[in-house]
């Protein structure tokens, strides 16, 4: 190997190993990245923004776009209200919930798609008293399959996509909008047969009690007030075992209590930072032993008849994502006071005004039901539950549902290319003022479009200096027997065995030169092994970290992180069987 196969192949492996450890933020890492490989010379001082203009990349940024519209639409609003008056059966529910997922998935990002059901999953959670942790994995490995079916449908069709076009010198023999459908419809038909068998039989809700172990609930961190004058002596204990939790500090006349013991007492008004089971909480409220402080956010405010309460999720795209709660501007300039958090975040301390803000966490509001809708959508989040009516109004759902089926049919039966068929889509958006694009840009998921943008040159720069081809000999050489069967499921093991730690882009920016350098040396045709690539760096059903969509439905349903290998591990065994089968029977 040369030096700068070494280096190249060196500095990829070590921002794996980083992307993994989650030390940093994707989007550094690969900016970093990227950086390093044009001091070292790797990447050509004429490609290092050769990510700008991929295709791949701007069909990434208009589907972020169009699903920001989407949203504002409530296009699912009546989908929901006429499956919960229609479904009854609780297999039945989740089969139909996660086909309408999937079916989403096929032509927008899986994180759009996911967040688009989310209300669904609450209202039918809500009227037929299912459990949210039967429906919210299913849905997140739904909408994973479901992207598998387009080339628009997850990043990683896109990547293999513009690669294959690279890769054919008379560019010919190059990927289609549906060329994906045979392998990503048998996927997701056995899966989702498999999902609804299988998950409900790992997290069915009398499990844990049957191994002896305390039921999963949603935990919450909020500020209350110490029971009034009066009532008996109150103590640490009393008020930990009322709420089935814990309190974390408490302030007495704006000074912290220092240590707290069991024993400790309580005496009215003092203000607690508890963490508590949110059904006992909610008890707790509704009998008036406990009062809500809410956060120092607009403590001013006063009630009125237009009040009302609601709940909304912490999405990766949102603004909030690690921000203070103290800190939220939008927040104490509309006037909405911020009554606790469920998370599931490992460390809580200090006060709720310090809490800082991650992923699936789910906002409890108050405030005005305009001045809550405003800033639950200018900040990215998604509302999960909502009282007062707060989210009746609908905007344009006709239009921008009829427009973007129009590009939709435009980039599959008219070949039209993505990137124009959707800009096309954005440009009608915004002269019929279905888009603010400044509010839109804000929200953005900006993570994975700088982060695709940053590792398409250092792809390139393993093919560029040869380290791709190296590696595709050195495979050929190990193997006993070189046919298409093997060398397809080996890319497609590979590809599964990296995604559920690094991003699933990043995966497929990683192997597609390796997978076409593999088909040249063994004699296939590189769309069947881009087409492995592609399948296994969206197989992402073993780790709740694998993917965005897993991490929310992590938080969400809540789970343990052992059930996502549980109920993954025969989904990503089916997965890869159907797909390689299904990529040698057409691509072959």
């Amino acid at each position: 190997m040369t030096i700068d196969q070494i280096l190249i192949l060196g500095l990829l492996v070590s921002m794996l190993v980083v992307f993994a450890r989650d030390w940093f933020r994707v989007e550094i890492v690969a900016l970093v990245g990227l950086a390093i490989g044009i001091v070292l010379h790797l990447v050509p001082f004429d490609r290092a923004f050769s990510g700008l203009a991929n295709p791949a990349v701007i069909t990434v940024l208009e589907i972020l776009l169009i699903v920001e519209v989407l949203k504002t639409s409530h296009l699912l609003d009546g989908v929901a209200a006429f499956l919960s008056e229609r479904l009854k059966r609780p297999h039945t529910i989740m089969l139909v919930l996660c086909g309408v997922g999937a079916l989403l998935s096929t032509v927008m990002n899986n994180i759009g798609a996911f967040s688009l059901m989310l209300p669904m999953v609450f209202v039918l959670s809500q009227r037929h008293h299912i459990p949210q942790r039967l429906l919210m994995m299913p849905l997140s490995f739904a909408t994973l399959m479901g992207g598998m079916c387009s080339v628009v449908g997850t990043p990683p069709n896109l990547v293999v996509s513009e690669a294959l076009l690279n890769s054919q010198t008379d560019q010919t023999g190059t990927f289609r909008f549906l060329d994906f459908l045979p392998t990503g419809v048998a996927i997701t038909i056995v899966g989702l047969g498999l999902l609804v068998w299988w998950a409900p039989r790992i997290l069915k809700s009398d499990r844990q009690e049957d191994e002896g172990e305390e039921p999963i609930g949603h935990r919450m961190v909020t500020e209350v007030f110490c029971p009034i004058a009066g009532k008996e002596s109150w103590t640490v204990e009393t008020v930990d075992a009322m709420i089935g939790g814990q309190i974390d500090s408490v302030l007495r006349q704006e000074r912290r209590l220092f240590p707290l013991r069991a024993e400790t007492g309580l005496k009215p008004d003092d203000r607690l930072f508890v963490e508590a089971d949110e059904g006992l909480l909610k008890e707790a409220f509704a009998t008036g032993s406990l009062t809500p402080a809410r956060s120092s956010l607009s403590r001013s405010t006063t009630g009125g008849a237009d009040q009302v309460q609601a709940q909304a999720a912490i999405m990766p795209f949102s603004i909030l994502q690690g921000s203070a709660i103290a800190n939220i501007g939008e927040f104490s300039e509309q006037a909405i006071r911020v009554i606790g958090v469920a998370t599931q975040s490992p460390r809580v301390e200090g006060s709720l005004d310090e809490f800082r803000l991650s992923v699936g966490d789910i906002l409890h509001l108050e405030g005005q039901a305009e001045a809550v809708q405003d800033a639950i959508t200018n900040t990215g989040l998604v509302s999960v539950v909502s009282s007062g009516g707060l989210f009746s109004a609908r905007k344009h759902t006709l239009w921008t549902s009829v427009i973007f089926l129009c590009g939709l049919l435009a980039a599959a039966f008219a070949d039209v290319p993505p990137e124009i068929a959707y800009g096309m889509v954005l440009v009608c958006y915004l002269i019929g003022g279905m888009l603010d694009m400044r509010e839109a840009l804000k929200r953005l998921n900006w993570p994975i479009i700088l982060l695709l943008m940053a590792m398409l040159p250092l792809g390139e720069a393993v093919a560029t200096t040869g380290a791709a081809e190296t590696i595709a000999k050195t495979i050929i050489a190990c193997l006993p027997v070189a046919n298409a069967a093997l060398i397809t499921v080996i890319m497609l093991a590979l590809a599964v065995c990296i995604t559920p730690f690094v991003n699933n882009a990043t995966t497929a920016v990683v192997l597609v030169p390796i997978a076409i350098e593999l088909a040249h040396s063994a004699d296939l045709p590189p769309a069947l092994l881009l087409m492995a690539v592609a399948i296994g760096a969206s197989c992402d059903f073993l780790t709740p970290f694998g993917h965005h969509n897993n991490l929310l439905a992590y938080a969400l349903g809540p789970y343990r992180f052992r059930e996502f290998f549980l109920v993954g591990w025969p989904v990503t065994l089916t997965t890869i069987g159907v797909g390689s089968a299904v990529c040698l029977a057409v691509w072959s």
